[in-house]
């Protein structure tokens, strides 16, 4: 390995999520981040989607430790199931802030991979050495308490890693991005700045937390004598300081559901992040008065199995919606969520609630620095390269232009894709050969056995139904009996008894002409056959599944 740093996104380029980056220097290498990414809609039965690992699998020895920004699931999500794979004898070094390790040693207990990691908590004041990288963060304004950025040094120069991060001045957790420390630690400028690129289409500011806070005191004012349901993010713990403190001003109870929610809460508590008066927290099957109650819950994403959505749909075992309750969604719509969100809106609507979400008031802001955030960040760092990172392909473009805007040469800017191998001398950059950085899907147990084809059969399934067809072949290899064929999501049982006859006479006609066919070249006919009838019938191609019966 030559004596140049190398930049390995694996991913965060060109989708929102499963965010990692990796430093390399000869022989050592550090990761920035290991997220997860939540599937959209056409992911049929997947869970997550993580990063692919194998990169780092391979160089594990020359790893020297994983450095987290801050508590997100897109940043931290993908841990368990890397440390899983990784063994080292003293386990894997994770550097993060008090509340992102307490949030990732819950999250690797609960997984039972607690062993293969060697937490460590850092604050954002303190300098941390892995080989010839020195690593110090930077506190930023973000979402979720204790979040940091990092500028990182090593032989060739500064390079500037933001996080998630706004300019906010006004933030209710009261932690404001400290610019002056980030230029106090490059005093020899940065040569590289990877750069949050989340909302690089919106102009202006990304507003100030408070505005939210105001809107929900008005909220809480206006109640009456209903239940305030609020869901939110489960991290967003400023959010629920507000919320509780907004209880407590109004003589209300707080009652949780959710899990994600009651873990976060019971952390955050512990670790001193969340301040919760005595009594103020009760069971959400407490008799308690409707004008005295809130009821905290997950769901803000319309996520099928979340506590809102539950209440939306009747199915909740505590917690019923009845004409009287103000219901706030106070978490913006994550892109590909929007139908999910909109479905779980109109069953609030229907049970007679009061329901209040972005499109009515501000009862959500960005966690992410806008335009103008994004300027200022340039412009304080002013980098001899710029990598946006952190976002989908038309804002890493948007964060390119603001940066020519700001005086970096179209060169100096390098869009890249996960798997890119970023590679620089101090002096010029370049790029070398990609590495492997598809999806990883989880289905459950199962990570990474899950392939595209799997999913794409998937979505033929929910979008053109199945056929199953059974073929009673006899020792001669011929038919020796009428084809079985049954469908699923495809035709109505009382209107395919036409068609099913049809296709089996089709069947029949077409291998009378193969009577002696082998047994593969018999499916691919079976297969051929009716893809062609029912298309030709319905315009629809469902999946077919031959069997093959001897008798």
């Amino acid at each position: 390995m030559g004596k140049h740093l190398k930049i390995i996104p694996l991913g965060g380029l060109g989708e929102v999520g499963k965010n990692m980056t990796v430093l390399e220097y000869g022989r050592n290498q550090i990761i920035v981040d290991c997220g997860v990414m939540f599937p959209e809609s056409d992911l049929y039965g997947i869970d997550l989607v993580l990063p692919q690992f194998d990169y780092v699998l391979k160089n594990q020895n020359i790893l020297r430790g994983i450095v987290l920004t801050h508590g997100h699931q897109d940043h931290i999500g993908g841990l368990p199931y890397l440390l899983k794979n990784l063994h080292l004898p003293d386990g894997v070094p994770v550097y993060g802030t008090a509340l992102t390790i307490g949030m990732v040693e819950q999250k690797l207990e609960e997984m039972g991979v607690l062993e293969y990691a060697n937490l460590q908590v850092i604050t954002d004041k303190q300098t941390l050495q892995l080989g010839p990288f020195k690593i110090s963060p930077f506190a930023v304004a973000h979402s979720i308490p204790d979040s940091v950025g990092l500028v990182i040094d090593t032989p060739v120069g500064a390079v500037v890693h933001t996080g998630d991060y706004k300019l906010d001045e006004t933030p209710t957790g009261g932690r404001t991005t400290d610019l002056a420390r980030l230029r106090q630690l490059t005093p020899n400028g940065v040569l590289a700045l990877l750069g949050d690129s989340t909302n690089a289409d919106r102009p202006g500011r990304t507003p100030t937390e408070q505005l939210v806070a105001d809107t929900l005191d008005e909220l809480f004012a206006g109640a009456g004598d209903g239940r305030i349901i609020i869901a939110t993010f489960s991290s967003l713990l400023a959010r629920l300081q507000e919320i509780i403190r907004l209880a407590h001003k109004y003589n209300r109870r707080v009652a949780l559901t959710g899990r994600s929610l009651q873990q976060n809460v019971e952390l955050a508590s512990r670790l001193g992040y969340l301040q919760i008066p005595k009594g103020l927290l009760v069971d959400v099957r407490s008799p308690v008065p409707d004008h005295k109650l809130v009821i905290l819950s997950t769901g803000s994403q319309g996520e099928p199995r979340s506590a809102l959505n539950r209440m939306a749909l009747g199915e909740h075992k505590q917690v019923q919606i009845h004409a009287g309750d103000t219901v706030i969604v106070s978490g913006g719509t994550i892109p590909g969520n929007e139908e999910d969100v909109g479905r779980m809106l109109n069953h609030l609507f229907a049970r007679g609630a009061n329901v209040i979400y972005g499109s009515l008031a501000t009862v959500h802001v960005s966690g992410h620095g806008s335009r103008e955030d994004m300027r200022v960040m340039l412009q304080s760092v002013q980098p001899r390269f710029l990598l946006p990172v952190h976002g989908e392909l038309r804002h890493l473009h948007l964060h390119a232009r603001l940066a020519q805007e700001t005086g970096l040469k179209q060169e100096d800017i390098f869009i890249l894709q996960n798997g890119a191998c970023w590679t620089t001398d101090g002096e010029k950059a370049w790029l070398e050969d990609a590495v492997p950085a598809g999806d990883v899907y989880v289905d459950g147990y199962l990570v990474g056995e899950i392939g595209a084809s799997v999913v794409q059969d998937r979505e033929r399934l929910a979008q053109e139904g199945v056929v199953i067809v059974s073929l009673p072949i006899n020792k001669r290899h011929e038919l020796a009996g009428k084809p079985l064929i049954i469908s699923r999501g495809f035709l109505h049982p009382d209107e395919s008894d036409e068609i099913i006859e049809a296709a089996i006479k089709e069947l029949q006609r077409g291998l009378r002409r193969s009577s002696r066919a082998k047994k593969r070249d018999r499916i691919q006919q079976v297969e051929k056959t009716l893809q062609d009838f029912f298309y030709h019938r319905t315009q629809s191609r469902p999946v077919i599944v031959p069997n093959i019966v001897n008798v």
